[in-house]
């Protein structure tokens, strides 16, 4: 089995060369790095030229011009050769044993994608534990791992127990490559505030659907988090709102108990940003909130 790891990155240059550094090191031999850089500037070609160096091992194949995770996401995903494809963001690097693990969960024929933990220090925010029993009670319990009736994600809350699931974390997805061409990242979901949120939850939930994704612990890696102090609250809310909201319309049933379920999740989202004093999510989600009676959603 050949792996083809791809990675997206974007103005991040520090970043970049020690999550490239980690994959070379731990990569198979036999495997191809790929970096779709966002930036115009072209921050990220110096790096993957000093990870290169003249010593050997795993080539890294650069391809730049490509802006938004989806397009750069499906610009990896074209260009790669391997039987699968890996997908980790830049501020991530891979665990003692990443690929080992991923090696022996595709050992399945069953099987077309499969993740990981995500080892990360989040920061100090009123339910900001993502695999929290109170999130899961919140989301009216349901199996582990798999998605609600209206589109969120039900958290893992045993992590150390693999399981089939329905969802992969964008910092940590693989999937192989001739199911994942199939299933592609769905660029509409860029339309908003340059943010391509939910683009993980959809392909893989997508994915889930034509196989078995496991969860498979081992299979870890260590994300820094770069990108969370310089996001736009405001924009990325506005996202949350219109993008999950486009999502439940294309790839969930519009039940009374969904419609019903989705409305509470939004409440609950911003009783959530009041909490933690987010005046700019608030504003964020009210925005979204608009777009969504205004029809201005992902794909028009």
């Amino acid at each position: 089995m050949r792996f083809s790891h791809i990675v997206v990155t974007k103005d991040r240059p520090d970043n970049l060369f020690d999550s490239l550094r980690g994959i070379r090191a731990a990569v198979p031999a036999d495997a191809e790095i790929i970096v779709v850089d966002g930036d115009p500037e072209r921050s990220g070609e110096k790096v993957v030229k000093q990870v290169e160096g003249p010593n050997g091992g795993a080539p890294i194949r650069y391809i730049a011009g490509v802006s938004g995770i989806c397009r750069q996401r499906n610009a990896g995903l074209d260009a790669a050769s391997g039987d699968v494809v890996i997908f980790t963001d830049d501020d991530c690097v891979p665990a003692s044993g990443f690929y080992d693990a991923l090696a022996r969960a595709y050992g399945d024929p069953h099987v077309v994608g499969v993740t990981g933990r995500v080892f990360q220090r989040l920061p100090p925010r009123i339910g900001s534990d993502v695999h929290s029993p109170l999130r899961r009670m919140v989301l009216g319990g349901g199996r582990q791992g798999s998605m609600t009736s209206f589109g969120f994600r039900r958290p893992i809350v045993d992590l150390d127990a693999p399981r089939r699931i329905e969802f992969m974390p964008g910092t940590n997805m693989s999937a192989r490559r001739a199911v994942a061409l199939e299933v592609g990242f769905d660029e509409n979901l860029q339309h908003l505030g340059g943010y391509s949120l939910c683009e993980d939850d959809d392909f893989s939930y997508r994915l889930s659907r034509r196989g078995v994704i496991e969860y498979a612990p081992a299979a870890a890696v260590h994300h820094s988090l770069a990108g969370e102090s310089t996001r736009n609250r405001r924009e990325l809310d506005r996202s949350v709102v219109a993008n999950r909201t486009y999502l439940f319309r294309k790839n969930f049933q519009p039940t009374v108990r969904a419609k019903l379920g989705f409305a509470t999740f939004i409440a609950v989202l911003f009783g959530h940003r009041i909490l933690n004093r987010e005046w700019q999510g608030v504003r964020g989600l009210l925005d979204g909130l608009r777009d969504v009676w205004r029809g201005d959603l992902p794909g028009g």
